[in-house]
């Protein structure tokens, strides 16, 4: 069952406010890079509240209840169009780490250490590697999976899993 929730709607333990039947909702998911939802919904009663903000609950391979927040949405005259990506994302805009220093940790004490920021977000990681690295002035996204040298997955490897609000990041299989 694919819901959506209002923009104004930010208690995801209760049912969305409409219950979708979509003609097409894919889920993409690259390997520590992109996960996406695009969905094509008929005109209905929730057209007015399919808009950028508002919050998809997906069934994917991680779990049955999955939040994806839309960042595009374009309506035509049949059917409206949206694509999101995983509330988790969301920490890229309300978890910044003005500097936060993971210092010769494993991976679950580095998620802590840079996640107690904001109680908002969790992780988890089965990573044994002892590393370290500086985070300065970045959000969390970046700091887990940017291009330089300190990022989490250069530092401690793993491969990323969205949960909702929880990161999980365990050694590459």
């Amino acid at each position: 069952m694919i819901q959506l929730y209002k923009v104004s709607n930010t208690n995801f333990e209760m049912n969305g406010d409409y219950t979708l039947n979509p003609t097409s909702c894919i889920f993409d998911c690259t390997l520590n890079d992109t996960w996406s939802v695009t969905i094509t919904n008929p005109i209905d009663d929730s057209i007015e509240d399919f808009t950028v903000g508002a919050v998809l609950c997906v069934p994917t391979p991680v779990g049955d209840r999955q939040l994806f927040r839309i960042y595009d949405a374009d309506k035509s005259d049949s059917d409206v169009t949206a694509i999101a990506l995983p509330v988790f994302i969301d920490a890229r805009n309300d978890c910044f780490l003005w500097d936060v220093r993971p210092t010769l940790v494993k991976g679950q004490e580095a998620l802590n250490t840079m996640l107690a920021v904001n109680s908002k977000y969790s992780g988890e990681s089965d990573i044994e590697t002892v590393s370290t690295a500086y985070y300065q002035k970045k959000n969390f996204i970046e700091a887990l999976n940017g291009d330089d040298e300190n990022s989490f997955i250069n530092r401690w490897g793993g491969e990323i899993a969205y949960d909702n609000f929880k990161i999980i990041v365990n050694e590459r299989q």
